[in-house]
């Protein structure tokens, strides 16, 4: 037995370890199953920030799992949390899609204008355009609370890598210096804390399974937790070695994929 069985609870990334975009990666989802019916606490943490709960529950259930919302710590719903959390209900300008927008809503936050707006939350959005970046801009240097979804420079889709929120957040440095005032995804402490807060156990006890050392096994390490690196998404065997020497870590474990656990 893998000795990462004997933890009792598994905080998984989605994109690169559970699927790639709508595809599912199949042994990955069969590791899933077997996982829950050894009755170990399982929660997905994403940070997909053009997903809201409900978006990514319907896509689960595509792949053949069957999940509560709950169990989802998206960085939509991490974010939405952390600003009720720490401003109250706000007056939001983002720059993200309807997921983002759906769980700020969600949370009470009302989407407005960046003119009436008391913050900018900056996430992915797949038809960016000047104009939006404009009033990004605007927001940004009018001093205003800035929030970011999550700093992920690439992200893994069905064909290939694709540019995270990491490419709006550098934009808005490029052009004013300035960086986001919290971001709530990994490798951050702000959407890990969620997700131990919903498993109701200690760092010891669990493990955190990503494809991204810089994402995924940081966010491991933050918060003194066991790492396992999946080599089905972004990392892979042949840029491994380059990884640990870029970034300097180095995770605990490293699998082809989640269901080399059971081999």
């Amino acid at each position: 037995m893998h000795p990462l069985l004997s933890k009792k609870g598994f905080i998984l990334d989605v994109d690169g370890v559970i699927g790639r975009g709508k595809k599912p990666i199949k042994p990955a989802i069969s590791a899933v199953k077997k996982l829950i019916e050894m009755e170990k606490k399982v929660v997905f943490v994403s940070n997909n920030s053009t997903r809201s709960r409900r978006i990514y529950t319907r896509r689960f259930r595509d792949y053949g799992l069957e999940v509560d919302e709950d169990q989802m710590i998206l960085t939509t719903y991490a974010t939405a949390q952390y600003i009720k959390e720490n401003y109250g209900k706000m007056r939001i300008f983002t720059t993200g899609e309807i997921g983002l927008i759906e769980e700020l809503e969600l949370a009470g936050h009302e989407i407005v204008d960046y003119e009436e707006a008391e913050m900018l939350v900056v996430g992915s959005n797949r038809e960016i355009n000047f104009e939006l970046i404009t009033k990004a801009l605007r927001m940004c240097l009018s001093k205003k609370p800035y929030i970011a979804t999550n700093p992920d420079r690439i992200f893994p889709s069905e064909d290939g890598p694709i540019p995270g929120t990491g490419m709006i957040i550098g934009a808005l440095y490029w052009m004013t210096g300035r960086m986001p005032d919290c971001i709530c995804g990994k490798p951050e402490k702000v959407i890990m804390l969620k997700a131990l807060e919903y498993l109701g156990l200690e760092a010891k006890d669990v493990v955190v399974v990503g494809d991204q050392i810089d994402v995924d096994v940081i966010a491991g390490k933050s918060i003194n937790a066991e790492t396992l690196l999946v080599l089905s998404g972004v990392t892979t065997r042949d840029n491994l070695e380059n990884m640990i020497k870029k970034y300097g870590v180095k995770p605990d474990y490293v699998l082809e994929d989640l269901s080399k656990l059971f081999d």
